[in-house]
């Protein structure tokens, strides 16, 4: 999460407070703590060295979103500009895409397509993938073994490489800033309610009666984005006007439930402020995918198992 985004919940000193959804523990830190994420967004590139430039990358889109921030918030200018509103769309699609939970959801894609592989292409496959390794036919008890490992699903885990989600994040964020960049905006300042915001800090909120469907960009109605303890940004998914709302301690609320559901880890807000009273606190997802199928269920009989490829 940018640094210059979540000064902007800060109280003295640079402190938040963060909310750790694994244990439910709130209590304030320095906010340079609660922003790093060590070598997250390391890249390899062609040479084998590991690369800092997609940070570098994201410092810019940063930049012309805080000032874009500002220039709404502060000094209160809206509708946004031409400018201000590009950089501010920008920086909406980085948030969205870069997230840990968007590296997770793809590790979990990865991990359920690999064993599904293994299970429906069964020993043939293992026994050509040795024999392509080993330079020779591989006997009977290494396939055996490499099948008992690589079956036993719940023993391990598959992850991406992680210059798979730099690439997702340098084809996405285009795309995705050019669709907030067409859809209409509404914007909410508050006097006395507080908003708090998230490691997630893109909200995609679902249609009525598509809960159960699942959300994505296509299918939210709306994305919430706090801009500051005080300002909130909401994204209609359609095009239209601009527009000022009026706030209420019912849209405060509103927008932290939202934030907190669509929490990943942590949930951040201003020392002096208490938005999480009265929400519904969840505790940490275990997966950002829903995958409703037992791999089990697609292992080949027996004989198929063992058949010569």
């Amino acid at each position: 999460m940018p640094r210059s985004y979540l000064e902007r919940f800060a109280g003295q000193f640079m402190q938040v407070s963060r909310l750790r959804l694994e244990d439910g523990v709130c209590k304030s830190e320095p906010i340079k703590r609660s922003t790093v994420v060590r070598d997250f967004y390391l890249m390899e590139t062609a040479d084998g060295h590991w690369s800092d430039a997609a940070e570098d990358a994201f410092g810019v889109i940063e930049n012309g979103g805080i000032h874009a921030i500002r220039a709404a918030v502060d000094d209160r200018l809206w509708p946004l500009p031409g400018e201000h509103r590009a950089a501010l769309s920008a920086w909406v699609a980085l948030q969205y895409v870069r997230v840990p939970a968007i590296r997770q959801g793809g590790d979990e894609v990865a991990d359920f397509v690999l064993k599904l592989s293994v299970a429906v292409n069964g020993k043939p496959r293992i026994r050509r993938i040795l024999a392509e390794r080993l330079g020779r036919p591989p006997t009977e008890e290494e396939v055996d073994g490499q099948w008992e490992k690589l079956t036993d699903f719940n023993s391990y885990k598959v992850k991406q490489h992680s210059n798979r989600h730099l690439k997702l994040i340098k084809e996405l964020v285009p795309k995705v800033a050019g669709h907030f960049f067409n859809s209409a905006w509404w914007i909410c300042r508050f006097e006395s309610e507080a908003l708090l915001t998230a490691d997630c800090p893109v909200a995609l909120v679902p249609r009525a009666g598509g809960e159960d469907d699942g959300v994505g960009l296509a299918t939210a109605q709306m994305f919430l984005v706090p801009r500051d303890r005080r300002a909130g940004l909401v994204i209609q998914n359609c095009r239209g006007a601009d527009r000022q709302f009026s706030p209420s301690g019912e849209i405060a609320h509103t927008f932290n439930q939202q934030l907190v559901l669509n929490a990943h880890r942590s949930v951040f807000h201003h020392p002096d402020d208490q938005p999480l009273k009265g929400l519904h606190i969840p505790g940490v997802r275990v997966s950002e995918i829903s995958i409703e199928a037992d791999l089990k269920e697609f292992l080949l009989p027996e004989g198929w198992r063992g058949g010569k490829a």
